[in-house]
């Protein structure tokens, strides 16, 4: 009886943790972000690339810019690798801390600044 309750408790725990959305399975869609300086939108797509666009709020005689990449998480960790040219050498490798998160909202920190930025799903 009790090997039998054991078994039932342990199927069960494991058939509710499979149910749970991994972080990168919720990451999946299209955000927008604002901070005080820039604007933008992300799309994070399934096969672990993503398309982005980013524009001054601040000043008018910057143009937008825009681009791809592949993303993919490690442990809390958000990584993006930036292609193409619109972003110098340096920032084409960036980590972000993963905060709260919950279906329609993230906020991600870069591993060297206290800055904080929030996402939200756009729907």
């Amino acid at each position: 009886m009790v090997v039998r309750i054991l078994a039932l408790s342990i199927c069960s725990i494991l058939v509710l943790a499979g149910c749970k959305q991994s972080i990168e399975s919720k990451l999946v869609g299209a955000w927008q972000m604002r901070t005080v300086d820039d604007a933008g939108e992300i799309d994070y797509r399934k096969d672990h690339t993503f398309t982005w666009r980013e524009w001054p709020v601040t000043s008018t005689n910057q143009p937008a810019v825009s681009g791809t990449g592949e993303w993919q998480v490690r442990g809390n960790q958000l990584i993006m690798d930036f292609k193409g040219t619109d972003r110098p050498p340096d920032a084409k490798h960036a980590e972000f801390s993963l905060a709260t998160f919950d279906d329609d909202h993230f906020i991600i920190r870069k591993s060297n600044t206290a800055a904080a930025t929030t996402l939200e799903r756009i729907k």
